[in-house]
């Protein structure tokens, strides 16, 4: 079985790529908008999966790319993945999201159309879920708060089009949270990883800067999600929806003690309006019984040791760029 992985060389992808070579009789392709780093080489004991660089609104390439790999499945992960700071660039967001979506599932009903598809979405399709309705389940309305998660829904819809009108086998994934090594960007735990190592290099005054710490949100680590992926694209139901979730809410401000009880440093914690969303959710907790109801998956790695490992990672990335400069 051949597994085409869009965004390879992402946070997910990556983790999703070295998984799927775990598994007897499947191969992995992927393709990116930018060439493998030596981290993404360097992360896979063995030979790195071959990833072709493709802008998937370029049709033409992409069919090039199909074409080539005959892939017997494709795991569509690759995104503008951003809700902080959606609102500033909402026209990306809402194109690339769901123009390279409609791209993609066009190229498959042409090339491979037998190809079986996993579009990954997100728990933000939910938006504000009333208290009492807690946790989301697949059957909690759509009510997307922010451009991301607008493009989501779209992306959804999409790609459910061609399951709808040609039978195509497509299934949907809701990631709530995940965490991870090799995580970067804004995301709420990465931020915080880099900041504390970033202040035990010195580099950095003891100042931690911050936004919501009241909001509470459900992580599983990214070593988890991937394998409810592949759970999903081997057993899932053409046209059906599946969260993947811990079933647990953290509240951010303890997700930053934790950290910091990983080190020495002792920062002053600074609230930065500009790090406020628009549209913050105050609670996600996501149901994903339907996902465990097709197989043996349950989050297996403890929240301290995702923090840990993503910590590690950051320590690591600052030694880097420390010895970068002194070369």
């Amino acid at each position: 079985m051949k597994i085409l992985i869009t965004g390879i060389t992402g946070f997910a992808g990556s983790h999703l790529a070295k998984y799927l070579l775990t598994i007897d009789g499947v191969e992995v392709a992927g393709l990116d908008l930018l060439s493998p780093t030596d981290e993404f080489l360097m992360s896979f004991s063995g030979a790195a999966p071959a990833v072709h660089c493709c802008d998937l609104a370029d049709a033409g390439a992409l069919a090039r790319v199909v074409e080539q790999e005959q892939p017997d499945a494709v795991i569509h992960l690759a995104a503008r993945a951003q809700v902080a700071g959606a609102w500033q660039d909402a026209p990306a967001i809402l194109t690339t999201n769901t123009v390279c979506t409609q791209v993609l599932m066009q190229t498959l009903h042409d090339q491979a159309p037998s190809a079986r598809v996993l579009i990954v979405s997100s728990s933000e399709v939910y938006g504000k879920v009333d208290q009492e309705r807690l946790p989301a389940n697949e059957a909690s309305p759509l009510r997307p708060s922010n451009p991301y998660s607008v493009s989501k829904v779209a992306q959804e819809f999409v790609a459910l089009q061609y399951f709808e009108a040609f039978g195509a086998e497509v299934v949907i994934a809701r990631p709530f949270n995940h965490i991870g090594p090799r995580q970067v960007g804004n995301f709420v735990v990465p931020a915080f990883a880099r900041q504390i190592a970033e202040m035990e290099a010195g580099l950095r005054e003891p100042v931690l800067r911050v936004g919501n710490l009241e909001s509470r949100r459900d992580f599983t680590d990214v070593r988890d999600i991937v394998r409810g992926y592949y759970l999903m694209l081997s057993r899932g139901t053409a046209g059906e929806a599946y969260n993947i979730a811990s079933g647990v809410s953290w509240p951010i401000n303890r997700i930053l003690e934790m950290l910091l009880e990983l080190s020495s440093v002792k920062p002053r914690v600074e609230n930065i309006p500009e790090l406020m969303r628009p549209s913050d959710t105050p609670v996600v907790v996501g149901d994903s019984s339907k996902l465990r109801s097709l197989g043996d998956w349950q989050p297996e790695i403890p929240l301290e040791q995702s923090l840990a490992d993503t910590l590690d990672y950051w320590r690591e990335q600052v030694k880097i760029r420390q010895e970068g400069k002194n070369d």
